[in-house]
């Protein structure tokens, strides 16, 4: 990424498109520096070679800087998308931690399991065994327990406590750790 940077900037110099340097102060003691080389003959072609790796070296940065903002953009961009497909998906997703304690929830999932929090904006500290119905807790804790260990996805059926309704469960362990959970209705 260097050399092309280098390149990159180096073109820019040559074509005098280089961007402006951001507003980014330049210091005394370097245009001194430069000055005192530039005015003895005998180092005045290394003050020039100086110049040209300093305004190099600038551009370098800015580009730098561009690209990070750029890069910057892209991931706000990606996370308002993926965001969106999460909480309008057509099913209900949660993600919990590995013991079972729930980070986020989706629209659906909000319905489902726990009307009373809004849209799944009050979930933090609430363990996903609290929001179904009291037998499927133990096949939920026997889940939870096989995805700590790695042993791959796991499934089983669960009820919820806020409005009786039946679904499939579906977990499996994302590469951050979270836990992502899926509920799908009989038969879907």
């Amino acid at each position: 990424m260097t050399i092309e940077l280098r390149k990159r900037a180096e073109d820019r110099l040559e074509k005098g498109i280089a961007p402006f340097t951001q507003g980014w102060p330049t210091g005394a003691q370097a245009l001194t520096m430069l000055h005192d080389l530039a005015s003895a003959p005998e180092t005045a072609s290394d003050a020039i070679k100086l110049l040209h790796e300093l305004q190099v070296h600038q551009v370098e940065l800015d580009l730098q800087h561009e690209q990070a903002e750029q890069n910057g953009r892209q991931l706000d961009e990606d996370l308002r998308s993926y965001t969106t497909l999460f909480d309008l998906a057509p099913f209900a997703y949660v993600t919990l931690d590995r013991d079972g304690m729930l980070t986020a929830a989706n629209r659906i999932a909000a319905d489902w399991l726990a009307p009373e929090t809004g849209e799944g904006k009050n979930w933090a500290g609430r363990h996903i065994e609290d929001l179904l119905a009291p037998d499927c807790r133990a096949p939920v804790r026997d889940m939870l327990a096989a995805l700590r260990k790695d042993e791959g996805r796991q499934s089983c059926a669960v009820q919820s406590r806020a409005n009786g309704g039946r679904a499939h469960a579906v977990a499996s362990v994302a590469p951050n750790g979270q836990v992502l959970m899926a509920f799908t209705p009989p038969g879907a």
